[in-house]
């Protein structure tokens, strides 16, 4: 009787929400479809900015205001250490901490990324100061985690010696049910804490999921060992932008990607329009309008290479053959390209050179890419430095 009085007062604390089955059902619907579009966009490379803001916002206003911070991962860990002693509960919280475990082995860390709600709003929150410093002597440190497990500990601790109700204000998630119950001490004092990892969270990136969250604990493990991965691709020139960039050092090719939290900066700076050089452009631009002006004192065919071998160069620090490919398919109009300025330059060519953009010699162009591309890996110049801004103040140039 006593243990079935004490979990309908857990349950009316923690889930003041479970009367309302029709909104219970249409929050964790909505969050599992959160997770799924994650995974999908990220997949197929179609997240951006926007609509990652949207999928993580979803997952704050659902998960963390309309429900109170659910899904709870950390609350399970904590009922479990506080009722191993009632092995038929205990096996019913086990269940279900391993059926997100799970779903970290299949998927990566998608949970931590976009589903749960305090990982969402610490996420927004970098977003909005996130601006890299591209330091090159920058090198990959093998994650000691004496932190995060030793926080593991005291959380295992003082679940079994404290109780549930004592140690349940070590975990920020409950401080999402102020608005439900704002005159609780335990949940006054976890949301608190929830103010200062948020607070933290503009300077450090997801303090608490990376150093004191228990479940980011045995999600960073199953990570590792996940088959859905940010990879390189053959594309990749080894340029570096993605081991810079990363705020958690996974972006370099031997780390394990354990603490990867699809945070999508890598692919965004891999595939961003921002490390153009205008003055390369306004130099192509000005060799057009040259021709234009004086076409019969230049060899055609030897202006056209020139120009062609111009725009190659302007796409560092993209893959060269790769963007190549790109680059001819919007000469031949199969597609245009995302980036307007280059497209522009296209668009001239076209009305310029339509004859020899049809005998267009791919071969020649791929081997002299093969040639000189080692000599393209180079550092980025210092005037695109200060275009490395991301997220909600990022500024495009």
């Amino acid at each position: 009787m006593i243990n079935q009085k004490s979990n309908k007062s857990m349950q009316t604390l923690f889930f003041p929400h479970s009367d309302i089955f029709i909104l219970v059902v249409l929050a964790f619907v909505i969050l599992i479809s959160v997770g799924l579009l994650a995974g999908i966009l990220l997949r197929k490379q179609k997240l951006n900015n926007k609509l990652k803001v949207i999928l993580l916002s979803i997952s704050f206003i659902f998960g963390g205001i309309i429900l109170g911070g659910v899904p709870n991962v950390v609350l399970v860990i904590q009922q479990i250490f506080a009722i191993i002693h009632l092995p038929s509960l205990w096996l019913f919280l086990a269940l279900r901490i391993c059926i997100f475990l799970g779903l970290t082995l299949i998927f990566g860390r998608i949970f931590c990324g976009y589903v749960c709600p305090l990982g969402a709003i610490q996420e927004l929150t970098s977003m909005i100061r996130f601006k890299p410093k591209l330091n090159y002597s920058r090198t990959y440190k093998k994650r000691k985690d004496f932190l995060r497990w030793g926080f593991f500990a005291i959380y295992v601790i003082s679940s079994i010696f404290l109780g549930l109700k004592t140690s349940l204000f070590m975990n920020p998630i409950n401080g999402f049910l102020i608005l439900w119950t704002p005159f609780n001490v335990v949940i006054l004092i976890a949301f608190l804490i929830f103010l200062t990892v948020i607070f933290i969270s503009f300077f450090s990136y997801r303090i608490y999921c990376r150093f004191f969250c228990p479940f980011g604990a045995l999600a960073a493990l199953l990570g590792r060992i996940s088959p859905l991965k940010i990879r390189r691709t053959k594309y990749c020139n080894d340029c570096g932008v993605c081991e810079k960039i990363c705020p958690t050092l996974e972006g370099f090719e031997y780390s394990a990607k354990g603490e990867c939290y699809y945070c999508n900066r890598c692919i965004d700076f891999c595939n961003n329009e921002m490390f153009i050089d205008n003055a390369k452009i306004a130099q192509i631009n000005r060799l057009l309008t040259t021709f234009s002006l004086d076409a019969d004192a230049v060899s055609k065919e030897k202006f056209f290479d020139n120009i062609i071998k111009n725009v190659i160069r302007l796409l560092i620090p993209y893959n060269h053959t790769h963007s190549f490919e790109e680059f001819t398919d919007a000469l031949k109009g199969k597609q245009n390209l995302s980036q307007d300025t280059v497209q522009n330059i296209i668009e001239r060519l076209k009305v310029v050179f339509p004859d020899e953009i049809k005998q267009l010699d791919l071969p020649k162009y791929k081997n002299w890419i093969e040639q000189n591309e080692n000599r393209w890996k180079e550092k980025i110049e210092p005037v695109n430095l200060e275009k490395l801004l991301y997220g909600l103040v990022r500024e495009t140039q």
